[in-house]
């Protein structure tokens, strides 16, 4: 698939010394992915931290009340090949200034909302929200790459 693209990027969060955006939005039929930027004061020095203890927590809301998170102590359990009932939030890649998150399951109509939270460096529970319709509408851009190929 050649994803359709919402060019957007959402600050959900600053303080004195750092700033959490949502950018890259790459919209595919099932759901999107994106980054979860950190950025840092100029400067400021850069903290060692303990990223897989200390982990910058996400949560994607839907306007229908479903939502999903990074944590990864609260992924679903699935059996066999059944998928788990869709928001899932699965972050591919961690570290200091962010991460790859992809997001399966398309949100319905209405406001989307991204909140994070990150304690241990100042970060408050924060939140901002994006009209899904740029997502619906960009998963109507994506284009197959073979189209009259059959998945087995």
């Amino acid at each position: 698939m050649v994803p359709g693209v919402v060019p957007v990027a959402l600050l959900v969060a600053r303080t004195d010394t750092r700033a959490v955006l949502v950018d890259n939005l790459l919209v595919y039929p099932t759901g999107f992915d994106f980054d979860l930027a950190v950025r840092r004061r100029p400067g400021q020095p850069r903290q060692r931290e303990d990223w897989w203890a200390d982990q910058l927590r996400l949560e994607v809301r839907f306007a229908d009340g479903r939502a999903a998170d990074n944590d990864p102590g609260r992924r679903p359990r699935t059996s066999g090949d059944q998928p788990p009932d869709p928001p899932l939030l699965y972050q591919s890649s961690y570290g200091p200034d962010g991460g790859h998150v992809w997001l399966w399951g398309m949100p319905p109509p209405g406001p989307l909302t991204f909140a994070c939270q990150w304690p241990t460096q100042q970060i408050p529970p924060s939140q901002a929200e994006l009209d899904a319709g740029l997502i619906l509408e960009a998963a109507g851009r994506a284009t197959s790459l073979w189209p009259n190929e059959r998945r087995p």
